[in-house]
């Protein structure tokens, strides 16, 4: 054991004394106290000559100093005080310990325990359980600070009577010892009557940290386990790394609460603590304890080994790893807390201990924060490499959401891109209305892309939203189609409880569809407002069931109580606020026998800006601006429209409160390709539709809020299908735009041009590079643009897709 600060026990034992009283009020040594509802300690002091004569004492001195000392012998190097049994009063749980002690370079002091039920025999060893080790580490008593004390409580046999204390001193010096001037045990009994178990306790998620794609654990609560209501410490700082310690205990199966509240009693009442050292404390059956009141930020004035950490400590034996359970739910808690708390699981970062800066582990042992502690042990801390790389793997850096999913009517598939250095997993799970949900595991290696064919998975599913989860930003796109029209776009990447459409209608034939998917586990509530284009507007409630969808089919919405149809024969917005976040879709069909179709996301943004690169009025391309206008004001409205040499032909708009506008394109900008500029002066949502083939395809898609440097492109192909990247530069100087290509056999190809200002480009994928089963794109530019990707199958005959591209940082 490292040398540590000398304890002048002559003058130190009185004040300790003074301190733990003033902690602990002293009764005699066989009489209990209250120290909570429901729980009871007492204590057990050896600290003068006759404490120590009572026991057996091998190759030691007892002398009188300070009332009592114990030490090494002449000439030894080792010897043992083993004490007289000690009856407690009741039947304790646990049991902690605090020591005055000088133990200096060269020497060792260690301190077990250990009980029994029934009064001792002749024989020393019959009838006594295994010797238990009272560790100290870092660990002091906050009564004063010079006196050493277990971090933890050791957890004892339900029906305990008896303590036997055994304390080894070791030395390597020569005429040199460790000093042993007192030991107070204090013995808990916290064992409820009838018996609580923490496997029937609530849970909730944890309140503290911001929002994270990685789901927030569930713990259960301070005050639920305690049953001591108290006010968090106000010292905070952000953690730079969490610290995992291991509590040596195996207490008796679903008994793990007495043990935590005996844990809180040492830590608070006893050894003077501002509250418990740990943040958060697993048991052995995975059952997650909030620990120190005020969450991760809350200031740890002990076990910190000189870092502002979050402390983690799991109940296991010391010669054994924490079970299977324990360990699910550590790396859940460190994979939040890390990205929380910005903590790479697999990273280091530096530390100042005294006056040395040394790098350390982000999910560092309590060994590496502390030379010396034990803990954890062994088993566990072989462990340690692999929970880090495990934590890191469950981290939640991506997830898209796909309300709309359905395999009986359409070809479906997933697209994903890695745009990282390192291999990952897309993790899809298709949620299964009334069944089991079908999961599938899609390697995507790195800076490449991989699809999923979801017919293959699920055929026969008419209702099957989709969340894909990663531990890499990856990017996702969903690719539908009929034979007659295709529609792909990105996933969703955030729920929300405000979701609009521009675009709706029912008019000649139309349909529209409305999907709402709640991936919660309670059901939500949420109200549909249809935003007619002439300003009436027509609200209807609905639930969401959780883990499920809604699909609204607007043409069929029932009459009101006066017969009429507000809905039918109708242009209309649509607004949805739900009581909890959601994904929400749009799906329409349109044209002879519904041969048109387009799907995809909705707005949760309003804005005063929109940005659209694609456009054409060419050949029988019918372009149109839908404008809604949430508001209860009206609002004006100015449409820019620019043709590839940058020149600019505006028109100016009033839109009614609470009502649509849809701006027919053809007729300002005919037969011509442009890019779009909306502004308004109030937030508003914008679509753009473009009609094709006799008005039998078409798609439909918002624009960006705001231009960026770089637009990523998942999805596409040139087998039998026109590719065109559309590129705007609403700048007032020229800008240099790159565009890298990844095709499906990992082979690259880049093409660089230049696009005037407030000009846009298009680029002819297909005819640079035809015949590629996948291509893949990243649009980077000098300043910042817009991007947006179109895609014709059968060169229009079949359909085709416009979506906007991901923006990268």
């Amino acid at each position: 054991m490292p040398a540590l600060q000398r304890v002048h026990a002559r003058i130190a034992l009185v004040l300790f004394v003074v301190a733990v009283l003033a902690l602990m009020p002293l009764v005699h040594p066989l009489r209990a106290q209250q120290a909570a509802p429901g729980a009871q300690f007492g204590r057990w002091e050896l600290a003068d000559v006759a404490d120590w004569r009572a026991g057996n004492v091998a190759d030691l001195l007892i002398t009188n100093n300070a009332g009592g000392e114990l030490r090494l012998a002449e000439a030894v190097a080792q010897g043992v005080f083993l004490s007289a049994p000690f009856e407690t009063d009741f039947a304790p749980n646990a049991v902690g310990a605090v020591w005055r002690a000088e133990v200096i370079v060269g020497t060792e002091l260690t301190l077990e325990v250990r009980a029994r039920a029934d009064a001792p025999s002749l024989d020393a060893d019959a009838g006594w359980g295994p010797w238990l080790a009272l560790e100290s580490a870092d660990a002091r008593s906050q009564a004063d600070d010079g006196a050493f004390a277990t971090a933890d409580v050791v957890a004892l046999p339900a029906d305990t009577s008896y303590l036997q204390l055994r304390a080894a001193f070791t030395t390597t010096a020569a005429r040199t010892s460790a000093v042993l001037d007192a030991v107070i045990v204090s013995y808990f009994r916290t064992v409820g009557d009838p018996p609580v178990f923490a496997a029937g306790l609530p849970r909730r998620p944890i309140l503290f940290g911001p929002d994270t794609l990685t789901q927030r654990p569930a713990a259960i609560a301070r005050e639920t386990w305690s049953g001591r209501v108290v006010a968090a410490q106000s010292a905070r700082r952000a953690p730079r790394g969490i610290i995992v310690h291991q509590i040596a205990a195996t207490p008796a199966a679903d008994d793990s609460l007495s043990l935590m509240r005996a844990l809180l009693l040492h830590q608070t009442d006893v050894l003077g603590w501002d509250d418990l050292s740990y943040h958060y404390v697993i048991d052995a059956e995975g059952n997650l304890f909030e620990g120190r009141l005020g969450g991760p930020t809350s200031e740890v004035g002990r076990l910190s080994g000189g870092d502002t950490a979050v402390h983690v400590a799991l109940i296991a034996p010391p010669d054994q790893a924490p079970s299977e359970q324990a360990q699910a739910v550590l790396i859940t808690l460190v994979a939040w807390l890390g990205q929380a708390y910005e903590i790479a699981p697999t990273g280091e970062h530096r530390v100042t201990v005294g006056a040395t800066r040394t790098l350390r582990p982000s999910i560092a042992g309590h060994f590496e924060a502390d030379p010396s502690a034990n803990d954890p042990f062994p088993a566990f801390r072989n462990l340690l490499p692999q929970l880090r790389t495990r934590a890191d793997q469950s981290t939640v850096r991506a997830r898209w959401y796909f309300a709309e999913g359905n395999v009986t009517d359409y070809s479906q598939r997933f697209s994903f891109f890695n745009p990282s250095s390192a291999a990952a997993d897309a993790r899809v799970t298709l949620v299964r209305p009334g069944g089991s949900p079908v999961t599938q595991v899609v390697p995507v290696p790195a800076g490449a892309r991989a699809d999923l064919v979801v017919n293959d998975l699920a055929s026969g599913a008419a209702a099957l939203p989709a969340i894909v989860e990663s531990s890499a930003p990856i990017l996702a796109e969903r690719s539908m189609g009929l034979t007659t029209d295709i529609d792909s776009g990105a996933g969703i990447a955030e729920l929300s409880r405000v979701w609009y459409f521009a675009e709706g209608s029912t008019v000649n034939g139309a349909s529209t569809y409305l999907i709402l998917f709640n991936p919660q586990a309670a059901a939500v509530a949420a109200t549909l407002s249809y935003l007619r284009r002439d300003g009436v507007v027509f609200d209807q409630p609905v639930v969401i069931p959780g883990q499920n969808r809604l699909v609204i089919t607007v043409n069929d919405i029932a009459p009101l109580p006066d017969g009429s149809r507000p809905l039918v024969n109708a242009d209309f917005g649509v607004r949805v606020i739900a009581a909890q976040p959601i994904a929400v879709e749009r799906t329409m069909r349109f044209g002879g026998n519904q041969t048109g179709f387009h799907t995809g996301q909705g707005i949760t943004t309003l804005s005063r800006n929109w940005h659209f690169a694609e456009g054409t009025t060419e050949g029988d391309f019918t372009m149109r601006l839908l404008v809604l206008n949430p508001n209860d004001q009206p609002t004006n409205v100015e449409a820019i429209f620019s043709d590839p040499e940058g020149a600019a032909l505006t028109r100016r708009y009033a839109v009614p409160p609470r009502s649509q506008l849809s701006i027919l394109v053809n007729d300002v900008v005919p037969a011509q390709g442009v890019s779009s500029l909306v502004r308004a002066d109030r937030p508003i949502a914008v679509e753009r539709a473009l009609l094709f083939n006799d008005g039998l395809a078409g798609t439909v898609g918002s624009g960006a809020l705001a231009p960026s440097y770089r637009w990523a492109f998942v999805d596409g192909r040139t087998t039998d299908v026109a590719y065109y990247l559309a590129v705007s530069n609403p700048n007032r100087v020229s800008t240099t735009v790159t565009v890298d290509l990844l095709f499906a056999d990992g082979a690259p190809a880049t093409q660089t041009f230049t696009i005037p200002p407030n000009a846009r480009y298009t680029l002819a994928v297909h005819e640079l590079y035809p015949d590629e089963a996948a291509v893949t794109a990243v649009v980077s530019a000098t300043l910042p643009i817009v991007a947006e990707r179109s895609l014709f199958p059968g060169a229009g005959t079949r359909g085709g897709s416009t979506a906007l591209g991901f923006p990268l940082p």
